[in-house]
């Protein structure tokens, strides 16, 4: 009898009848919110998670077809959307546990402060004068021996020294306040 009932109440809201679907919501979301409950323990979203699944009938019902029956299939979507959340939780923990361990190794701090540093090296960099950045930017950037640049420019590779010199003094003055000077020399090693 409750499955005839079921099948009849389905049909209906196959066929679009807004009045069997609000009676099946009437007599399942109590309980499949206190269903979903019990598997993700935060009951604010688990009565999310039955209003999806009764949205999903609604939007789907032309296309359903129930082979059991109308409860058996809203428990199920239930089931599988309060799971696929516990999946998704657990992916999220594990991110952010690792983002917590990271951020523990100042990991994160790291990652702000050398891209502040690369920041202030650039604007550094853009500062100089036109000749003396285009040697450095060649000799940092394009990896070109001094020699090679020299080549290059036409010019001497003592020039060349010179001018990396100059723009090494300059960037060191600009970014003294914020950096070690041991730091800037390991960035801008002199290459011969």
């Amino acid at each position: 009898m409750v499955h005839e009932y079921e099948e009849q109440l389905f049909s209906k809201i196959k066929e679009g009848d807004e009045d069997a679907f609000n009676k099946a919501f009437d007599l399942y979301y109590p309980r499949l919110c206190f269903f979903a409950d019990n598997i993700i323990h935060d009951f604010d979203l688990s009565r999310s998670v039955v209003q999806q699944v009764f949205v999903d009938l609604w939007i789907r019902r032309t296309n359903l077809d129930i082979l059991f029956s109308l409860k058996s299939y809203l428990f199920q979507a239930v089931k599988n959307e309060a799971l696929d959340i516990l999946k998704h939780r657990k992916v999220e923990t594990k991110y952010l546990q690792s983002f917590r361990e990271k951020d523990e190794q100042g990991w994160f701090h790291d990652q702000i402060e050398e891209a502040e540093l690369n920041d202030r090296i650039n604007i550094a960099i853009q500062e100089l004068p036109p000749r003396c950045r285009d040697i450095f930017m060649l000799c940092r950037f394009e990896e070109l021996k001094y020699s090679e640049i020299a080549e290059r420019l036409n010019i001497s590779v003592k020039t060349v020294e010179m001018q990396i010199s100059i723009a090494l003094k300059k960037i060191r003055t600009k970014l003294s306040p914020y950096q070690s000077v041991s730091l800037l020399s390991f960035l801008f090693s002199k290459k011969m």
